[in-house]
């Protein structure tokens, strides 16, 4: 159903400590409402069988649980504002999106923020990766890559340092927490 090493990353992302993602023109996948997830199914998997889309759209769901869960997993997700300004599923589907993310940012093991279109080349660059950390010092750092065949795994540590800068270096152009719920806010607003 899942392709490359998604199957692998599942089980990292569940063992993991915190997320560093780059979501690109996407919501984060953990933030996804499921009229999104839909949306997004109903577009890029159309030519699988309904099957494979309900597992993925359950699938997605359910990998939600691990920042809600007792020992709640720390995502800090950058992404671009073509994200959010993307009318994915109608406006009621995003206007619940951004709702959602609004929510989503209140709780303290979420950081979310937007690189606006002003910070120019940043705001263009759609680069979707995930840096998944593990508690304790023993554990490496593992380097997932979206690819059109599936997730791409590697722990190198020169590649995982290597992302990671580019990570920072994105996060830098990217505004802070609150201005990224007044941006949200404000762009529901001028939804029709």
């Amino acid at each position: 159903m899942f392709g490359g090493d998604s199957y692998r990353y599942l089980s990292l992302e569940d063992a993991a400590e915190r997320l560093s993602m780059h979501s690109g023109t996407y919501v984060p996948g953990l933030l996804q409402t499921r009229g999104y997830i839909e949306a997004i199914v109903a577009f890029g998997q159309k030519h699988e069988s309904t099957g494979h889309r309900e597992h993925f759209v359950k699938t997605r769901l359910k990998r939600q649980a691990i920042l809600t869960r007792r020992n709640p997993l720390a995502l800090d997700a950058i992404f671009l504002e073509s994200a959010l300004r993307a009318v994915v599923g109608g406006p009621e589907v995003t206007r619940a999106q951004l709702r959602h993310m609004v929510a989503c940012s209140r709780q303290p093991n979420i950081r979310v923020r937007v690189i606006p279109f002003s910070a120019g080349a940043p705001s263009v660059d759609a680069t979707l990766f995930t840096i998944i950390d593990f508690p304790g010092a023993d554990h490496r750092s593992v380097l997932s890559q979206a690819r059109a065949t599936g997730d791409d795994l590697q722990d190198n540590p020169a590649e995982v340092r290597r992302v990671r800068r580019m990570f920072t270096d994105a996060a830098s152009h990217a505004v802070c927490e609150k201005a990224t719920v007044r941006r949200i806010e404000e762009i529901e607003k001028e939804l029709t």
